[in-house]
């Protein structure tokens, strides 16, 4: 658990700083609220994880004897508790981005959310890139995050297309083969993947294209009766 809690310290670090960046916007402010909610998130996971690292350390006989101090299920419990929090984040982070690249779009084009388009069509026209031939690393990670998306939603494991896709960012080739877990994933990646997105929402909000829009409510304040 101790590598995941620098792992969480650093994300969490890092979205608060982000988030200091935008402090002059609106308390409503889509940007402004987007980057709280991420940053909530993964102050939640974070607490979480280090209450669960106290009880194991100061009561540790307790802790063990939940697990008939069965060190494989010790093992087990570890793994299973961090992924799940490190999925939380990950999901947090692509739903709640989701809703930013819709609306924006929408903005852009004089639509509604309801029309919906592709993440990589949205991500070449918000962070004004090519679509298939990015020149932009902010741009790039969005298809790759996006089908990453498709694994979750089928238990970490890939099939959205049969013959397979494999997407380059920053010079590195991830391969996502038909019916298996993608190799990076067994690493840990994607938790990191996290922080490579944050930049990429720092770039895309601090872009003259978006704003020169101006000020919007996030969506939320409505829809929940803020």
């Amino acid at each position: 658990m101790a590598d995941g809690l620098t792992v969480l310290e650093d994300l969490h670090e890092k979205t608060v700083n982000i988030l200091q960046e935008f402090n002059e916007l609106p308390d409503k402010d889509i940007r402004k609220s987007h980057l709280e909610i991420i940053s909530s998130q993964v102050a939640v996971a974070l607490v979480n994880l280090k209450i669960n690292m106290r009880f194991a350390e100061t009561s540790k006989d307790e802790f063990e004897e939940f697990f008939n101090s069965d060190q494989e299920q010790i093992g087990n419990y570890i793994h299973n508790f961090t992924q799940m929090l490190n999925e939380s984040i990950i999901e947090t982070a692509l739903f709640q981005t989701e809703l930013v690249f819709r609306f924006y779009y929408a903005q852009l084009n004089g639509t509604t959310l309801s029309e919906k388009e592709s993440i990589p069509r949205m991500a070449a026209v918000l962070f004004q890139d090519t679509e298939n031939n990015w020149t932009k690393d902010e741009a790039a990670l969005i298809p790759l995050f996006w089908t990453l998306r498709n694994t979750i939603h089928t238990g970490g494991i890939y099939f959205d297309k049969t013959a397979g896709r494999s997407i380059t960012y920053k010079g590195n080739l991830y391969k996502f083969e038909y019916g298996k877990a993608p190799e990076f994933l067994k690493e840990g990646h994607s938790i990191t993947m996290v922080s490579d997105l944050l930049d990429s929402i720092r770039y895309l909000f601090k872009s003259d294209l978006i704003r020169n829009l101006g000020t919007f409510e996030h969506p939320s304040y409505n829809a929940l009766g803020y």
